[in-house]
């Protein structure tokens, strides 16, 4: 096998003798030189098909002997067959989990801002989480109904939004000491068991047994229902329903408190 200098076109037993050579008199390689080999074709496109039939691509899958002509194409191959992320040399279970891993905050900027106190999250899911718990320390007064009551106006055409006639407020549960049934604090609706009638009562003031107020755009082929704002955009933002990308439910989480415009995913 020999490699020829694009320039003058000396031949070298061995592609570093070449490469010395090219650096030394700044010549280059062959215009339509393969990227594994040292085959040289008379066109673009006729390296093109021996590249693709000899699978002889520059960039080489970090699990299986697949090349690819980039290197983003390459790691969309190894993400989407292998579940794998070459960046952080990880493996994953299933698409789903690589696609959350890739959407966290070891790999994205953290550049959503909540509207009140300007605190940065990662995503729509977590900025979601802090408004409806009442977590915004200039905003206490919003709770998972009063984002709600947010959402509606800003979704006329019910696109995530359900259509529930006559709904006035979520229903407040309390237990009591009456709750304890010998062993431990029970859940009067789940019949779960606590330790303690705080964390029973903890347990009673969370979604779990809320309305489901949200489902999912893609209606017809989904169907899921959520009952948080939270829940729903974790749900958009792992893809894993193929409705929308994950930046466009950046950019709709942010129009959700912008008082010009309607909820889109585009």
């Amino acid at each position: 096998m020999s490699w020829t200098c694009g320039t003058c076109w000396k031949e070298f037993t061995t592609e570093r003798g070449r490469q010395q050579h090219m650096d030394a008199l700044d010549h280059s390689i062959p215009n339509h030189e393969c990227d594994r080999c040292s085959r040289v074709f008379n066109s673009r496109s006729a390296v093109v098909n021996h590249m693709n039939a000899k699978n002889h691509w520059y960039y080489e899958c970090s699990i299986c002997v697949e090349t690819w002509p980039t290197e983003e194409q390459q790691k969309e191959h190894e993400i989407e067959e292998h579940f794998y992320c070459n960046d952080c040399d990880r493996e994953f279970r299933n698409y789903n989990d690589i696609k959350m891993h890739l959407n966290s905050r070891a790999h994205r900027d953290i550049n959503i801002n909540c509207p009140f106190c300007h605190k940065a999250y990662t995503c729509a899911t977590g900025l979601a989480h802090h408004i409806e718990e009442g977590a915004c320390p200039r905003a206490p007064s919003l709770n998972r109904d009063e984002v709600y009551k947010l959402v509606k106006a800003k979704d006329p055409g019910g696109l995530i939004s359900k259509k529930l006639l006559g709904w006035k407020g979520s229903p407040k549960y309390e237990a009591t000491y009456d709750a304890w049934n010998g062993y431990a604090f029970e859940c009067y609706l789940c019949h779960r068991q606590f330790g303690s009638l705080s964390s029973l009562n903890q347990h009673l003031s969370s979604p779990t047994h809320q309305q489901n107020l949200y489902h999912c755009p893609k209606r017809l082929s989904c169907g899921r229902e959520f009952v948080t704002l939270a829940a729903l955009m974790n749900h958009l933002e792992s893809e894993s329903c193929g409705y929308t990308k994950f930046e466009n439910v950046q950019r709709a989480s942010q129009k959700i408190m912008n008082p010009d415009r309607l909820l889109s995913f585009d």
